[in-house]
């Protein structure tokens, strides 16, 4: 309520409890009032009705407030012009205040009603006294005595205006609603809660009406079917099932038991909104048993998982069954009482005992008693500190041979640390107490070698480069006696630097090279080339070097010698390419004035030449033309490898698709089909498994040429009417231990001898006369030598059984001929798997 000036406050009535009537009235009707007009004796009647009705509302308005207040209703009159407002009993006693007690002004009210809802009680009333609302209704909360507060229902209305119009008296009452506010913030709390609960749950929870279409779901069902929350509410529960049979077969079988008051339980394979098939647990229930239009209740978990791991857990367990049948080291089981539970086939045939027989065995059935005792008193000794065990023993196995064995024993436990039992394994190492013997017989045997071998060999320490130890060899190699040369160090007897030659005594003794070439200098001065390989062995603990020293100086002479020899080779190889390219250059030059003065020939004698003259002039262009022909492959062959531009990273794609290119008339004039597998995937270009595109380093143009002569050889030599068909597949390779690239060429043509196979990639070499098919026998020899440029290798091979139809001829058996290669691979560094030489 507002206090406002322009309202003056009503006076209170002691004697009534209540207050009278100001000076203002309400507007009374035409009923109620005199007229100039009336009959004699009229005003008098009106008057008397007039006062006999304000009587009778004197005398209500009282019992109207012990009504009020008998409701439990506080009751208020406020006058707005003074402010002085009437508060019933019931009003005060509900603040905690006795009848009386309270300040009969609007300002008390006023100070009681919380500061954070004032401007909103303030609000309301300003509406309804501006007339915006029909009646004053606010809830908030007011101050009691003791300083609690309460919810209060406040609602009022004017009831009485002055001349002008203005509000003048305003009546109200007041409800506790406390204890309804506080059941609707225990709800609205309890609602929170739920919310809070289902959208933090770790497991997904529906509720879905007696249709199956879903009313409510929370974030862990979103998430575990990839829905969007407001795209699920409304919608059928079929939307999170993968096939329609399991869930029509789910409804008939869960609802009624749900509706009969049950709780389903069920694994159930479902489906995400991308498709992908999850198994969930299901768990539902009726929220009311018996009234199923108050819905149900699923509880959905995704246990893909876990049930992936089940069925891991199920393959391990009898992988792990098949894994101990397969070890060859028998291995048992026991338990803590010392019973066998289970044994491999390797135990069982050993014992020469069925592991069914075994079961709830003790050592005592299978040992002597001496030997079974000893193993009690070991069993226990373990399940008391449950450390593993290793000792050698002698055991007797099935065929009553007496062995050597290691018995290796573990605990294994149960959840939470209890021991289980012990799980054992028998080792025979009766060979290699032999091996020992053995190794010690060689040992000896190794001294002996050392001191009598002819080779010269040193031991040495790589602490310090001092040779610890040599052979009598050694000693007449260097030419010290061999007190003198076991005092020495090798920086006494090697060349090089010392800091050299400490620094590969550190190489050596890190095992981080094995073979040397030194410069040993001899007691007498002389300096000899030598190889020393190097072995570390341990001796009394302590790593020497076992150097083998070969004396290569007549090795190293010769090999300078060679060297030298090669240089001159190389450079007279290079002298005579160069003589054949220029020699081949100009032969090209008579060959041409040969062609143009028979061309000139045969145009001036025109008509004048018969047909045997016009034939020997063909004949005479035709062998210039196919001289020419050959000296330009020839030309081609020579430039191989010696013209070509120094390697780099080349994808097999692009000179692939120049040579396609160029041979694309050929193609469409043979009516050819060629295909490009990159890779084995279908399509170029594309990558191999490892995600490296085909690459090899290279010469571009060289390698065009490749692909060209092989693709266009393919579709040249084609069986009579069969189309040709070339398919060229490139996969990635392994051949020892390097990465290549494979390239099979494919055809459909007539075919190359198996006897013919090496002999097509000679030079000059043909397989079939002139006018079968042109060619001059050059082309196969280039291939082969660009791919040996560029260090791989090039066959023809038998064509696989396994064709596919249009590789086949009419008979069904294979046709065509199968070219291979291989080149070797750049690494994503762009560097070679395998040697692949450099040009020059």
């Amino acid at each position: 309520m507002v206090n406002t000036t322009t309202l003056s406050p009503p006076m209170e009535c002691p004697e009534q409890g209540a207050p009278r009537s100001s000076r203002l009235q309400p507007v009374a009707g035409p009923s109620d009032t005199g007229s100039s007009n009336a009959m004699p004796g009229t005003g008098r009647t009106l008057r008397t009705r007039l006062r006999w009705r304000r009587g009778r509302q004197a005398s209500a308005v009282p019992r109207l407030y012990q009504a009020t207040d008998a409701a439990g209703d506080g009751l208020w009159d406020w006058d707005m012009a003074s402010g002085a407002v009437w508060y019933s009993p019931r009003w005060q006693t509900m603040l905690g205040f006795t009848p009386g007690e309270v300040p009969p002004h609007v300002e008390f009210w006023r100070s009681r009603v919380h500061p954070e809802d004032l401007p909103l009680v303030e609000s309301v009333l300003a509406a309804h006294l501006s007339g915006e609302r029909p009646v004053y209704e606010c809830e908030h909360r007011v101050r009691t005595k003791s300083g609690a507060w309460l919810w209060i229902l406040d609602r009022g209305r004017v009831v009485t205006w002055d001349e002008e119009r203005r509000p003048f008296r305003m009546i109200g009452t007041h409800v506790d609603i406390t204890a309804r506010k506080r059941i609707e913030e225990e709800l609205a709390e309890s609602r929170l809660q739920l919310d809070a609960i289902l959208d933090n749950a770790p497991v997904g929870v529906l509720l879905v009406d007696r249709d199956r279409v879903i009313r409510r779901v929370n974030q862990s069902v979103a998430a575990t079917f990839q829905h969007r929350l407001e795209d699920m509410v409304g919608c059928s529960a079929r939307v999170i099932y993968g096939d329609d049979r399991v869930f029509e077969e789910l409804g008939r079988r869960a609802y009624p038991y749900m509706q009969a008051g049950g709780q389903f339980d069920e694994e159930v394979v479902m489906r995400r909104a991308d498709g992908a098939d999850i198994r969930c647990r299901l768990i539902g229930r009726s929220v009311k048993a018996g009234d199923s239009d108050r819905g149900y209740v699923w509880v959905v978990e995704d246990v893909t998982v876990r049930w992936r791991a089940e069925q891991a857990l199920n393959d391990r367990a009898g992988f792990q069954r098949v894994l101990l049948d397969t070890v060859p080291v028998p291995i048992f089981v026991q338990d803590v009482m010392g019973h066998y539970v289970d044994a491999n086939s390797a135990f069982e045939r050993w014992m020469g005992i069925d592991r069914q027989a075994l079961f709830g065995r003790t050592v005592f059935d299978l040992a002597p008693p001496h030997i079974a005792e000893a193993d009690e008193a070991v069993d226990k000794a373990l399940l008391a500190d449950q450390k593993p065990q290793s000792y050698e023993t002698q055991l007797r196995c099935a065929d009553g041979t007496l062995r050597d064995v290691l018995f290796s024993k573990a605990v294994y436990c149960r959840t939470g640390g209890k021991p289980a039992g012990i799980v054992g394994a028998v080792m025979d190492i009766s060979e290699r107490k032999h091996a020992e013997q053995a190794l010690l017989e060689r040992q000896q045997l190794f001294e002996q070698i050392f001191v009598a071998s002819c080779a010269v060999k040193l031991l040495v320490d790589p602490a310090d480069g001092r040779i610890v130890d040599a052979n009598p060899a050694a000693a007449e190699f260097y030419g010290y006696p061999l007190d003198r040369l076991r005092s020495m160090h090798v920086q006494d007897i090697n060349a090089a630097p010392r800091s050299v030659v400490e620094r590969d005594l550190h190489h050596a003794g890190s095992a981080g090279q094995r073979h040397f070439q030194f410069r040993h200098r001899l007691a007498s001065g002389e300096v000899r080339d030598v190889e020393v390989y190097i072995s570390n062995i341990v001796v009394h603990g302590r790593t020497m070097l076992m150097s083998l020293v070969h004396d290569i100086t007549e090795r190293c002479l010769a090999a300078d010698a060679l060297r030298r020899k090669t240089r001159e080779l190389e450079r007279s190889n290079a002298e005579l390419e160069a003589f054949a390219y220029v020699a081949s250059h100009d032969l090209r030059q008579p060959l041409r004035v040969i062609t143009s003065y028979l061309t000139l020939l045969e145009r001036g004698l025109g008509k004048s030449l018969d047909e045997e003259a016009r034939e020997c002039i063909d004949f005479a262009r035709d062998g210039a033309q196919r001289m020419d022909r050959l000296i330009v492959d020839l030309l081609e062959y020579s430039r191989v490898g010696r013209k070509a531009k120094p390697f780099r990273p080349v994808p097999l794609e692009e000179p692939l698709r120049l040579a396609l290119l160029n041979l694309e008339v050929a193609v469409q004039d043979a009516g050819a089909t060629v295909t490009v597998d990159m890779a084995g995937d279908g399509a170029p270009p594309m990558t191999a498994g490892d995600g490296v595109a085909p690459a090899v380093a290279g010469d571009d143009n060289e390698l065009m040429r490749l692909f060209q002569n092989l693709i266009g050889n393919a579709v040249k030599y084609r069986a009579p009417g069969r189309p040709p068909i070339v398919r060229v597949a490139m996969a990635a390779d392994r051949q020892d231990g390097a990465a290549v690239w494979r390239i099979d060429i494919r055809d459909n043509g007539i075919g190359i001898a198996a006897e013919d196979r090496e002999r097509v990639f000679g030079i000059f070499q043909r397989l079939h006369r002139r006018d079968e098919y042109e060619g001059t026998g050059v082309g196969l020899a280039v291939c082969k030598k660009i791919v040996e440029h560029h260090g791989g290798r090039l066959w023809v091979d038998d064509p696989p059984a396994d064709e596919a139809d249009d590789l086949r001829d009419e008979d069904g058996r294979p046709c065509g001929s199968l070219f291979r290669m291989v080149l070797p691979a750049l690494d994503a560094q762009g560097e070679t798997g395998g040697e692949a030489p450099s040009p020059p």
